[in-house]
Parts: structure tokens; sequence; C-alpha cells
């Protein structure tokens, strides 16, 4: 009897063990999702680059969905990524926000293109358009410079920034808005200054 009562004691606490590390990984997830959120907003933006963020926090019930005039009743996205062009000639994409990133990544960057994103830290996928040519160090290190500069660590002396083949980045399955996984990558430390680099409006 002793036996049979600590086993099912036992049970009892392995399914609310169980429950408690999916609620621990879920609301982890959701506080990596907001801190993504919070770090677009940190950015400098125009009113139009406020929409897709704004899609973003209705799509995931952040805020409520507001009345949209007009017969579809979809809002008009005009907003694009910032583009720059290296000192050696190459064009540098910078995602504005997380609908962006994934739009970047995974529908314009092409396999062989690079990625830069900062360590660990919410912000921007950087693409770089190899053109299937080898990239400078300088461009390297100014693609690095760009994800510093858009991501939380934008106030830090210096960041670390992971960089890889786009063909390396993959989306988790269910995986928000934004959310990437490599397993292979190179890094470097890099300055979040942009003050020397050519941006195209």
């Amino acid at each position: 009897d002793n036996a049979k009562r600590y086993f099912e004691k036992y049970n009892k606490q392995k399914r609310t063990y169980e429950a408690l590390t999916t609620q621990i990984e879920e609301t982890q997830s959701e506080i990596e999702h907001l801190q993504s959120i919070a770090a677009a907003l940190s950015m400098p933006l125009e009113q139009e680059d406020l929409t897709e963020i704004r899609q973003e926090m209705v799509q995931y019930g952040y805020l409520k969905k507001a009345p949209v005039s007009g017969k579809k009743g979809k809002i008009k996205i005009t907003s694009k990524p910032h583009h720059y062009i290296s000192s050696d000639g190459f064009h540098m994409y910078v995602g504005k926000n997380n609908f962006q990133n994934d739009a970047l990544t995974f529908h314009f960057a092409e396999n062989n293109d690079m990625w830069f994103h900062a360590k660990k830290r919410p912000g921007s996928h950087v693409i770089v358009r190899t053109e299937g040519k080898e990239l400078p160090d300088r461009t390297y290190e100014e693609a690095g410079q760009l994800a510093a500069y858009y991501s939380s660590g934008r106030d830090a002396d210096k960041v670390e920034i992971d960089y890889v083949e786009k063909k390396q980045v993959k989306k988790p399955a269910g995986g928000k808005p934004g959310f990437v996984i490599y397993h292979t990558n190179y890094s470097l430390m890099a300055k979040p200054d942009i003050s020397g680099l050519k941006e195209i409006l």
C-alpha cells in the first residue's frame, strides 16, 4: 500500500513537472517574442513602418484589431527594409521588424547570400547579396555594424554578431516571425556605429 501511494504521488508530481516545464518554455518564447517587438519599436521608424509591427501584435493577440475602412478591409503595407551599400559595392538589407526579417531571410535572400544577426539578442536580420562573389573583410565588418546597430545592443561598446550563409538558416516548426535556428556559424565583434555607411533611400 505504501509503495502504491508513493508511486501515485510520484506520477502526480511528474505530471505537474511536465506541465510546468511546458509552461516555462511557452512563457520564455513569449518573452523573447515581446523583446523582439520592443527592439523593433526602439529603432528609428516612420509612421508607415509601424503598420507591420501593429499587424504582428494584433495577429498574436497583444492588441485588438482596429476597424479598417475599405471594401476588403486590408491595410496597405508600404514599409520596406533598410537598404545600404557597402564600401566595396555590395547591397546590404536590414529588416525593420519580424515580418520583414522573415521576408528577407526566407523569400528575398539567395542560398549563398550572407546572413548576420546579433548573438542571443533581439534585432534585425541583415542580408548581404553576394552575387556569387567572395565578400571582402570590410563588407563583413560593415554588415556586422548594421546587425549591431539594429539590435538591442545599440548602446553597447561592441556586440557579438553571428554570420552564416543564408542556406544554413532554418525556420523552426511553429516559430514566431523573425525566429530562426542555425547550427553552424562564424562570429565577429562589431561596433554599433553606422555613421559611415551609405543608405539608399
